[in-house]
Order: structure tokens, then C-alpha cells, then sequence
């Protein structure tokens, strides 16, 4: 049968998301509320799929999200999501004619940008896709871990419940959004969905605790963390706090948070899955042995125009850098730009004259946020230097004070 690539209708809406479930793993089991809150994620005109005799084989879609780049602006970006192949239709073609079909409509939505968490790290350089965003995961044993030295906390931590999260976390998210660049903004739907999670729980963890840093009224930053009981032969013994999210918008939020969580009583060890990979809190501690750290890829992104991209950040330093782009992909959004910026703004165009440097699409992603250095990714071989010192002026240029970050998993 012939594979017809589009975006689904209202009525195969259910079927999408069974076919996404099962390309996870899983079997999708929704009630009606659950079901409401999922088409609103992700509504038709989002998603671009494989069907073939009406059935759907490959899957595809896109969170229409905004997300801070260095300087402040917020730009519209592409996250993309729920990517799977069936296993009766491996390698035919599916996941490349789904993905040049997404990335296009994306652009078409004038969306400068695309990001994705990858399931596999093999898959997306392919399509374009260059690590932007690094994270760590935290393994601490909190018996041992006490914190040294912290700045002033002005604000108070207080538990909130359920009821109360969805009116307060949404103003400490965006707060985050504000002060970090990388992190998306989440629509009502995002947060409709999350809220599932507070009130239903997670298995045998059961469910979230919730605290809220506030100032003057004002929540700056939550945490969410679930605690899970350990037992020997019968007798408790001490067990693992889950810090699954840790948003903070300013040092005294982060500080305030890691005091609180390090200090949840009769629980001796404690793992968070997604901290900056710049966090502060291993300089905090009296003793930063007894805190784990496992770097791993976060966040990858995709520069769908790299004029307005470019174009929509500041740069550290002052300076004019000829690119040529190469996208193997889509070879017309390519080609050689002038990017000419510093702190307080920044122009690209098309350009004929001679590049500076010679990259990928990929290896420019990479860049984008400042989460890496090209010198790093020169010395790699994934950067040609076509003028004496332009990958360090680039370097200068695109580096940022705080590294991107983005605690949110799509």
C-alpha cells in the first residue's frame, strides 16, 4: 500500500495517541477527561504522520512553544514530539518523509526554531539537530551533604496543596522562563496535564509533595519531590527522595529549595534528574563528594531560519562573522549569512562574501544557546575555520553568562 504523509484528522485523534503509546512501550488507556486534556496538547494542525489504509504507522507532532535566547527575547520554537515508527514499517523511509514534512510546516508557522529530547541520541543529528541544552542528574546522600554556604533568602517555603499548585506554579514557572533561556512556556493545557500527574501519583511513589518559594507574595520558584520508604526484612529503614522538578528563578529560590529538599527528615539519599549543567549547589555544599554527577544530553535544536534565529539573540561580545551553513536536509535553508552583533542586539542576512567559518546546521544549533563552545567542536572536526581567529571571536561572541537549561520533559 501507498504511505500518505499529513496531519490527522478530529476523528483519528484517539488512534494517534494509541499508535504514540505503543511506539513507547505502552497501551494508551485515557478516560474522557485525561483524552480532552490530550487533544488540546496536541491538536491536528500540531502533528504530521504516516497512514497507511487508514491506519496510522508513523507518528509526528509539535508543541507550539516560546522559549528565552540569550539576551531575553522570546522567540517561538518548535518541540517537537511523540516521534515513532512502527515496528512492522522500520526502515521504509517513514521517519525521514515524516520529519522534512514537520520541520517544514514548522518553518511555514514562521517558527525560527525546533527543539526535541531525543529517545536516542543517534537519530536527529540527521535532520539538523545539534545539542543545545546539557543537563546533570543529582545522586546525594543527604546524611553527609549539608549546605555551607548559601546567599541571602529574603523569601519564605511554605507545602501547598494540589488545589492550590494550579493557581500558583504557573506564575513560578514563568518566572523561570524569564530568568533562564531555554525553558518553554506551558499554555493551559500543559498545565491541565501536569496537573494530572500532582493528583494522581506515580506508582509506588505515590504522590508529590509541593513547596513554593515566595517573596513578598510572589512565588519564585516550586519543587515537586516524591518520597519512597525502603524496608529490610520487615523493618523501615531510610529511603530515596525524588526531586523531580527543582524551579528556581533567582539564587535565593534555588538556595531556599536545596535547604528544604536536603533536609527532609528519615529519607537518606536524594536524586533529581534535571539540573543546569552550571548549577551552584555542588559550590554550596560542605562536602561536594557526597553529590553524584551524571552529565547526559537534554535538549536538542534545530535552526529552522537561521537568519531570524541568529538575529533574535544578543551576543557577549561586539563582532561581525561571515557563516556559511550547511543543511544537508534542506540545502536552501542554508547557505553563507553576515551576523553582525553584540549586547545590545544583532543583525544576519544573506550574503556572497567569503565565510569565516564553515559549519553544519547541527554544529550552529549546538551553539545557539551558548551551551558549547565551537573551539570544542572545531578541534572536534565539525568546524572548518576559514579565517584566522573567527572561531575564537565566535566563541566570545556567542557565549553566555548562565548555561541554558530547560526542565521540562516533552
Amino acid at each position: 500500500m501507498t504511505i500518505e504523509y499529513r496531519q490527522i484528522t478530529d476523528a483519528e485523534q484517539r488512534q494517534f495517541w494509541k499508535v504514540v503509546a505503543r511506539g513507547f512501550g505502552g497501551h494508551y488507556t485515557a478516560g474522557q477527561e485525561n483524552y480532552r486534556i490530550d487533544r488540546e496538547l496536541l491538536p491536528p494542525a500540531t502533528t504530521m504522520c504516516a497512514i497507511e489504509d487508514r491506519e496510522i504507522v508513523g507518528t509526528s507532532a509539535s508543541f507550539p512553544f516560546e522559549s528565552a535566547v540569550p539576551g531575553g527575547a522570546i522567540v517561538k520554537n518548535a518541540g517537537v514530539t511523540a516521534v515513532t515508527v512502527a515496528t512492522t514499517h522500520r526502515r521504509q523511509g517513514l521517519l525521514n518523509n515524516m520529519m522534512l514534512r514537520l520541520l517544514r510546516q514548522e518553518r511555514e508557522k514562521d517558527q525560527p526554531v525546533a527543539s526535541l529530547w531525543a529517545s536516542e541520541s543517534i537519530i536527529y543529528s540527521r535532520y539538523g539537530f545539534g545539542i543545545s541544552i546539557q543537563h546533570e542528574n543529582f545522586l546525594i546522600d543527604t546524611r553527609k551533604a549539608a549546605i555551607k554556604h548559601s546567599p541571602e533568602i529574603p523569601g519564605k517555603i511554605r507545602f501547598i496543596s494540589g488545589d492550590e499548585a494550579r493557581k500558583v506554579l504557573p506564575a513560578a514557572w514563568e518566572a523561570a522562563v524569564q530568568a533562564n533561556v531555554g525553558i518553554p512556556r506551558k499554555n493551559a493545557a500543559a498545565w491541565d496535564h501536569y496537573m494530572l500527574d500532582v493528583n494522581s501519583g506515580s506508582g509506588d511513589w505515590g504522590k508529590p509533595w509541593l513547596i513554593v518559594y515566595e517573596e513578598d507574595g510572589k512565588a519564585l520558584g516550586y519543587a515537586k519531590y516524591l518520597l519512597k520508604e525502603a524496608h529490610v526484612f520487615g523493618e523501615k529503614t531510610h529511603g530515596m527522595i525524588n526531586a523531580d522538578h527543582v524551579i528556581h528563578s533567582n539564587a535565593a529560590s534555588h538556595a531556599a529549595l536545596w535547604n528544604h529538599l536536603l533536609n527532609v527528615d528519615l529519607y537518606d539519599s536524594l536524586s533529581t534528574w534535571c539540573s543546569p549543567s552550571d548549577d551552584s549547589l555542588p559550590w554550596m555544599l560542605d562536602d561536594p563528594r557526597q553529590l553524584q554527577r551524571k552529565p547526559y544530553d537534554g535538549v536538542w535544536y534545530r535552526l529552522l531560519d537561521v537568519a531570524e534565529a541568529l538575529a533574535a539573540r544578543t551576543y557577549l561580545a561586539e563582532g561581525s562573522l561571515v557563516l556559511e551553513v550547511e543543511d544537508s536536509l534542506v540545502p536552501e535553508w542554508g547557505g553563507r549569512f553576515e551576523l553582525n552583533g553584540g549586547s545590545g542586539g544583532a543583525t544576519c542576512v544573506a550574503t556572497t562574501k567569503p565565510a569565516d567559518v564553515t559549519l553544519p546546521t547541527a554544529s550552529l544549533a549546538t551553539i545557539y544557546l551558548g551551551g558549547a563552545k565551537l573551539a570544542d567542536l572545531h578541534r572536534a572536526g565539525r568546524v572548518e575555520e576559514n579565517t584566522a581567529g573567527s572561531v575564537a571571536l565566535a566563541d566570545a561572541m556567542f557565549t553566555t553568562v548562565r548555561a541554558p537549561w530547560c526542565p521540562m520533559m516533552f
